[in-house]
């Protein structure tokens, strides 16, 4: 019989023997009581005799962003918990790095205060390191700003604390002895109680998310927990919703992944990328309880609902529960789960809505499936009437609450006028796969469009090459985030409408061909956006016969890049990005080298860009780069936010070319880099003269 079954008969009995003797627990809300009367039930009274909060994540810049926000409201309420529980004081709070954005002193000054000032006494505040930490500073600010200790071993009342910071993304290398001896004291000292242990990064192939996201040296610190079955440890780096049954594991410890107050960020594997939509509506914690015998229940905590997380199917609270430390055969999070899952299912009478279609994208709803753990995902497959298939994967959305009852997803890059059959398949958080539902539907014949330039051209498919302009008029706002184009470009700040004085643009003549080109630069290492716009005063089109590729000369001669990537914006000012493509395996972009006639193959990085941080440079490029638009995916949020997540570029039509950029040091601040010859074309080796 399956663990959810036994709880819920144990828990029948329980409220009968409850009601026959009159118990009540008068003065409590029916949240709080719930949660005793379960744990009751399954394991005898629990009387709690430590607690702590954990969380990770924060990415704290200033005392008014939203993450400070739900960093205060974390305190208010934890604090407003305990206060209906016998025991009532939180021992510990203990954050498991990237408290802030860029480790500035200011972002730790506004973390602290907000720290400082939402919790009580009796509170032991303990942070280790994040890779974020190191993206704008070093360990010296946070040692004078937040504490002196890089890591830490601290007795809370009788518990064992030990964190390790990390030297920027990931190292441990030089904390595994000093690690190794803490654990042996802190088991000494305290052999019968849990010991509780935390790093930034996670343990590799152990929780969610960690088979992408992990320490460096994770075998090394695996090998140092696995003495002791009594450590609980907790890391985060990778953003996972900790409402996802396998964000705890065991095996020869117990392990946790810790969520974040910021965004979400997931495996690699979905349509659009390893953000989902939505993605900001991330607030999560967990709030630790110790009972006087050393059982442990560990309680994930929305912030944005104001309440514990519930299981799946909505029916209790999630918690995780270890009742002995030391006999693993009690333990419930090991791989034996997978075997005793069962395999997700639709209802009999599910079906799937189609609607919206278009000749190269359909909408498509469908309800969810059920499962005795949690439906993580869905895959979808079209396949044409020739058996030409393309694939979809989406999130079930399962880290929202409520659960969406229905999902809508938008399928793009389709071909049109073809049939499709369609399938939709649920798939568990442990890879199972349920049977599909299935539909039908056409996609009716795109429109023909034949290439027409009202300015003098080079050739078939340009946007611009700037040789019909004699000045370039900024735009005051930014159609893509909620603007308007009242100019030919805006260079500023990447995603607002606001300008930023420290980029500029010029018109030079050394472009392609020593032709008249964009030449674009910023001032510091702040993220940048250029847009280029097509209006009735530069001519330039905006409709073309097709959009398969886009095709740039570019002179990277002198520029050496962090992360770059170009992308479109769409009629109703919807972005389209390879940004939005994370962990694309075959992300691929081409340059042809000024001179030369063999086109050379690239691929853009983890974060779908190229640049010195994502492993494809750029220094020295001079001549032509090509980019798939089909990688090109929607951002989600931008113009008119009828777009959806992962979505490819779905029109023949553009109002714009998007770049961004971002310098790969100080010293590169201020150099220039020139763009020239924008096109969208069908095949991107060819090029065919205009004569208009």
């Amino acid at each position: 019989m399956k663990r959810k079954a036994v709880i819920a008969i144990m828990l029948m009995l329980s409220l009968i023997l409850s009601a026959c003797s009159g118990n009540s627990q008068g003065g409590e809300s029916a949240q709080n009581q719930s949660q005793e009367e379960s744990n009751e039930t399954v394991y005898g009274e629990f009387k709690t005799a430590f607690r702590f909060l954990v969380t990770s994540d924060n990415h704290v810049s200033t005392v008014n962003d939203e993450s400070a926000k739900r960093l205060k409201k974390l305190f208010e309420s934890a604090y407003a918990y305990a206060d209906t529980q016998d025991y009532k004081r939180i021992d510990a709070f203990v954050a498991v790095g990237d408290i802030t954005n860029y480790g500035k002193v200011y972002e730790y000054q506004a973390w602290k205060s907000i720290v400082d000032s939402a919790k009580r006494e009796e509170t032991e505040i303990i942070t280790v390191m994040g890779n974020h930490e190191f993206y704008g500073a070093s360990e010296k600010e946070y040692t004078e700003t937040v504490d002196e200790r890089l890591n830490k071993h601290i007795n809370v009342n009788g518990y064992h604390f030990i964190g390790i910071s990390t030297k920027g993304e990931g190292d441990y290398s030089d904390d595994l002895d000093w690690l190794a001896e803490e654990l042996e004291k802190a088991s000494k000292e305290a052999p019968d109680k849990p010991i509780i242990t935390f790093q930034h990064h996670h343990i590799k192939d152990t929780v969610y998310v960690s088979s992408e996201w992990y320490a460096v040296q994770s075998k090394q610190l695996n090998d140092i927990y696995s003495k002791y079955s009594q450590i609980i440890n907790f890391s985060g780096h990778s953003h996972g919703p900790i409402n996802n049954p396998t964000s705890c594991y065991q095996k020869d410890y117990t392990l946790f992944g810790t969520g974040t107050l910021a965004y979400f960020e997931m495996t690699s594997g979905m349509t659009y990328g390893t953000i989902p939509p939505n993605a900001n509506n991330a607030a999560q914690f967990y709030i630790v309880e110790i009972s006087e015998d050393n059982r442990v229940r560990v309680m994930p905590y929305n912030l944005l609902t104001d309440n514990f997380f519930k299981t799946y199917d909505g029916s209790e609270q999630l918690v995780y529960r270890i009742d002995n430390l030391f006999d693993k055969s009690t333990w419930l999070y090991t791989d034996k789960r997978i075997e005793n899952s069962a395999n997700p299912e639709f209802s009999s009478d599910a079906q799937i809505t189609v609607g919206a279609v278009s000749a190269t994208t359909a909408e498509i709803t469908f309800p969810q499936a059920s499962d005795d753990d949690c439906v993580y995902s869905y895959n979808i497959v079209c396949t044409d009437s020739e058996g030409n298939k393309k694939e979809f994967n989406y999130f079930s959305e399962y880290y929202f609450e409520p659960l969406p009852e229905t999902l809508t997803f938008s399928l793009s890059n389709l071909d049109d006028g073809k049939d499709y059959s369609i399938e939709v398949c649920p798939i568990d958080v442990f890879g199972k796969r349920g049977e599909p539902i299935s539909s039908q539907f056409t996609t009716p014949k795109a429109e023909k469009v034949d290439y027409t330039s009202q300015n003098d051209v080079n050739f078939v498919g340009t946007f611009t090459n700037f040789d019909s302009l004699d000045s370039l008029k900024a735009s005051s706002s930014n159609f893509t985030y909620g603007g308007s184009i009242d100019g030919d470009i805006f260079v500023g700040t990447w995603n607002s409408a606001s300008g930023d004085a420290n980029s500029g643009f010029e018109l030079v003549n050394n472009g392609y061909n020593n032709s008249k080109a964009l030449s674009v630069y910023s001032n510091g290492r702040d993220n940048q956006g250029l847009y280029l716009f097509a209006t009735d005063e530069n001519k330039n089109t905006s409709k073309f016969p097709s959009t398969k590729y886009l095709r740039v000369w570019v002179d990277f001669s002198d520029i050496e890049f962090r992360k770059a990537n170009f992308g479109l914006i769409a009629p109703n000012g919807d972005l389209y990005t390879t940004d939005e493509s994370d962990y694309v395996p075959e992300l691929y972009f081409y340059y042809l080298p000024e001179g030369e006639t063999e086109w050379k193959t690239y691929v853009h990085g983890a974060d779908g860009c190229f640049g010195v941080e994502q492993k494809t440079a750029v220094k020295g490029f001079k001549g032509f780069m090509a980019f798939p638009v089909k990688d090109f995916t929607y951002r989600y949020g931008t113009g008119a936010a009828v777009g959806m997540a992962g979505e490819a570029y779905p029109y023949n039509e553009i109002a714009g070319l998007y770049m961004f950029w971002n310098y790969s040091s100080d010293t590169a601040s201020g150099t220039r880099f020139v763009l020239d010859e924008i096109a969208l074309v069908e095949d991107y080796t060819v090029f065919t003269e205009y004569n208009g």
